[in-house]
């Protein structure tokens, strides 16, 4: 039975530069529904040379600034994941350590120890440097929860087993949640933590997991833990990494050269993600304000590369640090961008809503599937579809106490799971090409109708991939009418307006709920035709 790839939505809590950028300057940028007025006496050629004109303004008034913004915010970051990385490497040449690097078993000796210690340092530093105002508060509340986290992660000498590592991981969301109801309300702050407590309580959850398994043989020494906890380069936006590559990489070894390539290829992406979020989406929901799906793909647009910008820099971190990825993510560090956080061509075009979620965050759908999906399998749920479902319930929790995620999360997890059922049971019964996962290749492809190995000469051919094309466009609108929902900073159910920003319901039902009825559609397809 495939597997299912299911999305966790956003791992961290983007730094909103878009509410900065600027200073007080007025773009004049609103949903295009909002303008009807302003062009309604206009003609056709003047509202086109408005929005160029606009266009124009926007990349003085509001690109600048935001690009300068991002700039003073990531170097920091990156000087300090380079002088982490130098200072071990030196320490590393001065002590002799193997060039195989630091085995799980000598990772409390203290020949390894000031290797951790710097990674830690850098980190706590890294997260003074940017987290705003209150600087050293928040870092001091960020080591009181990590405190609490190891003693929560001792429950492995009490208990033996994946008993241990599910109470832990029930502790760790559960505290979390006691920490959203005791902080949140009394700090404006918190959501901002909160990304980065997050990646702590990942790391927690598959520490004890690894402990419990005996990947990892021994209970990491304070100093140890701290280093793992706050690695320079996972520390402020993720991504989640195992102990295991953490120890790993202690020491990176990777050419100089080729870590300066991969940095300059992410920032300039993470540079030109910033600029389409915070500016070029404004302008492009205007120019597509007469098409209402247009409308909500090119708003959405913009929360997607906040994704991308989010990602991007995650990637230059890793590449600053020599940092490595678990499960895929691994195989795939050796391209032109190093270690891939995410993969925004086959978000932007999916193949199915599958493959859309999986490229969103590759090292958290790793983690899903290795600690979470596993375990719910393991239990025998009965069918995939409740392993599925119990997989993005436990991943929207993790996002503490937000209830967009969870729409999000819920309709997303339907949608897929029906789509990915519907697509292989056609495969099957038709044996074609048309399951929801990627094709694996004309020599690889498990069924007799492949449009690659048929081309496009044969009828079969073109009818396979007319089939994928629908999907593809299918997976697009359910990109842009869920992603909608994340535009508002607040979850509004009653539809009317929050600030610029219409809610998420006024775009539904000016879409007629066609996704909804497109989503479930397919899973009463899927039983009526199975």
């Amino acid at each position: 039975m495939d597997y299912n790839y299911y999305d966790e939505g956003e791992d961290i809590d983007y730094i909103e530069f878009g509410e900065d950028s600027g200073g007080d300057i007025d773009y004049g940028f609103h949903s295009g529904h909002n303008q009807g007025n302003f062009y309604s006496d206009a003609a056709a050629e003047e509202k086109e040379f408005a929005v160029m004109d606009r266009l124009v303004q926007n990349l003085e008034a509001c690109v600048q600034p935001s690009l300068l913004q991002v700039a003073k915010y990531v170097t920091p970051m990156l000087g300090l994941c380079l002088i982490g990385r130098l200072l071990c490497l030196l320490y590393a040449m001065k002590r002799r350590l193997p060039p195989a690097g630091v085995s799980l078993r000598d990772a409390n000796s203290i020949v390894v120890a000031p290797l951790h210690l710097i990674h830690a340092t850098t980190g706590l530093i890294l997260l003074y440097a940017t987290l705003g105002q209150r600087m050293g508060e928040r870092v001091g509340l960020l080591l009181i929860l990590s405190t609490l986290g190891y003693l929560i992660l001792q429950l492995v000498r009490v208990y033996s087993g994946k008993r241990a590592a599910t109470s832990i991981a029930v502790l760790t969301i559960g505290s979390q949640f006691l920490y959203e109801l005791a902080i949140w309300r009394q700090r404006s702050d918190w959501p901002q933590l909160r990304g980065v407590q997050m990646v702590v309580n990942m790391k927690l959850i598959s520490l004890g997991f690894d402990l419990a398994s005996g990947q990892v043989p021994r209970m990491p020494g304070p100093l140890a833990y701290l280093g793992y906890m706050y690695s320079p380069a996972t520390c402020a936006l993720g991504p989640w990494i195992s102990y295991g590559r953490y120890v790993e990489c202690l020491v990176a070894r990777g050419k100089w050269l080729v870590t300066l390539r991969q940095l300059v290829l992410n920032m300039l992406l993470c540079l030109l993600a910033v600029a389409v979020s915070n500016c070029l989406a404004h302008v492009l929901g205007e120019m597509a304000s007469d098409s209402h799906f247009l409308l909500m793909y090119t708003e959405a647009l913009g929360v997607r590369s906040s994704h991308y910008f989010v990602s991007f820099m995650a990637q230059a971190l890793l590449v600053s640090s020599g940092q490595t990825l678990d499960g895929e993510a691994k195989e795939l560090d050796e391209g032109l961008l190093g270690p891939l956080v995410t993969r925004p061509w086959q978000i932007e075009w999916p193949r199915s809503l599958s493959v859309l979620v999986r490229s969103w965050n590759i090292p958290m759908h790793e983690w899903l599937k290795h600690y979470i999906y596993g375990g719910f399998k393991e239990h025998n749920l009965g069918h995939t579809f409740w392993a599925v479902l119990c997989t993005y319930v436990v991943s929207s929790l993790l996002h503490g106490m937000d209830l967009r995620i969870y729409l999000v999360l819920l309709f997303l997890a339907i949608f897929a799971e029906s789509e990915r059922l519907l697509r292989r049971h056609l495969a099957n019964f038709l044996d074609a090409c048309v399951a929801a996962g990627q094709c694996k290749g004309p020599d690889s492809c498990r069924s007799s109708r492949c449009p690659r190995r048929l081309g496009w000469t044969s009828g079969w051919g073109c009818l396979v991939r007319l089939t994928n094309l629908i999907f593809t466009l299918v997976a697009i609108f359910h990109l842009a009418y869920l992603g909608i929902v994340l535009l508002n900073e607040t979850l509004n159910l009653d539809g009317s307006p929050v600030g610029e920003v219409e809610s998420f319901v006024w775009h539904w039902s000016e879409a007629g709920y066609l996704s909804h009825y497109i989503g479930f559609g397919m899973f009463l397809l899927y039983l009526f035709i199975s």
